[in-house]
């Protein structure tokens, strides 16, 4: 008798990561390049759906994808690197094609479900994550709740700190953006340099590898600043292929260093302005996702689980 399993699915930019959780576990991961049109999508997801049913009793998808699902609608809001999941009802279409039951939740927020049940997040009632990708997806934890809506996370903050947030998807934070910069200013074309390549490349000490990752790290320590500043989190965690790298942290807190001893630079006036002191600007709690780049897929099954079947013989223990 086949198990009970289900087919997870992390659609991003540059690829779909998939695997299978069953007996409490994911298994089976790899990933395929994410197509440029929805139709195609489908054939490749029925192709998995076949493969895996001769040894699993697929019992439905769960999603983990870009911009901001509405599960009463069916349609995925927002822009992102993958514009054929905007085009309307998307949910149930796929539910229907693929005869199984589909869940959806963003990208961001399945890493925080995940890391809040069983990751770093357990004990904390606030927290961020930021998943880093083709864009970068941000998840605000509040009191135990992950804040859903683009409303629920800027409001009540200034303009200031709220065009600080939408830099989450500026080019110069996205590894794979990067690795396009690097292709170009190399003259190459843009797909010819991955970001995993052009992190290479930077530890080789390629000089325009090594600036744009420089640059990188500062944009990115100067948005943990703000946001640290912004929502006192207890913790913020880094997810996503790039969390695989036992440097990012270390240059990361680094760079953070680097930007509070600037005295000219635009966190410290703002913190000047905001706090009316010279008190220390708050130094952010960071800490790589427990479950790294998986924490999308792992966060999705939870949130199919919760919904479509909180009593199964797949249902995580956590």
């Amino acid at each position: 008798m086949p198990q009970d399993a289900l087919l997870a699915l992390d659609i991003g930019g540059s690829a779909v990561k998939y695997g299978i959780w069953t007996n409490h576990q994911l298994i089976k991961q790899a990933q395929f390049p994410t197509p440029l049109t929805r139709n195609r999508f489908y054939t490749e997801v029925e192709q998995l759906r076949d493969q895996f049913a001769t040894n699993f009793h697929l019992i439905g998808i769960a999603v983990s994808c870009p911009g901001n699902p509405d599960e009463q609608t069916g349609i995925i809001h927002g822009m992102s690197y993958v514009p054929f999941l905007h085009l309307g009802e998307f949910q149930t279409e796929f539910a229907t094609r693929l005869n199984l039951p589909v869940t959806l939740q963003n990208d961001a927020d399945s890493a925080a479900l995940a890391e809040m049940t069983a990751g770093i997040g357990q004990g904390h009632l606030s927290a961020l994550f930021t998943i880093i990708g083709s864009g970068i997806g941000l998840s605000i934890v509040e009191n135990g709740t992950i804040l859903k809506t683009i409303a629920d996370k800027i409001d009540n903050f200034d303009k200031f700190i709220a065009d600080t947030i939408k830099t989450l998807n500026n080019s110069k934070v996205s590894p794979v953006q990067i690795g396009k910069t690097v292709a170009l200013r190399n003259f190459k074309l843009p797909n010819t340099i991955d970001g995993k390549t052009a992190f290479e490349l930077a530890d080789q000490g390629n000089p325009i590898a090594t600036q744009e990752v420089t640059q990188m790290y500062a944009a990115l320590a100067e948005i943990m600043l703000f946001l640290n500043v912004a929502y006192a989190p207890e913790i913020i965690g880094i997810g996503g292929g790039i969390s695989q790298r036992a440097d990012l942290l270390p240059k990361l807190n680094a760079a953070i260093d680097t930007l509070l001893a600037d005295d000219n630079s635009s966190i410290k006036r703002y913190w000047q302005r905001r706090a009316g002191s010279t008190a220390p600007i708050p130094v952010p709690h960071i800490e790589i996702c427990h479950f790294n780049q998986n924490a999308n897929l792992i966060g999705a099954v939870y949130h199919f689980l919760k919904r479509e079947c909180p009593i199964s013989s797949i249902t995580s223990k956590d």
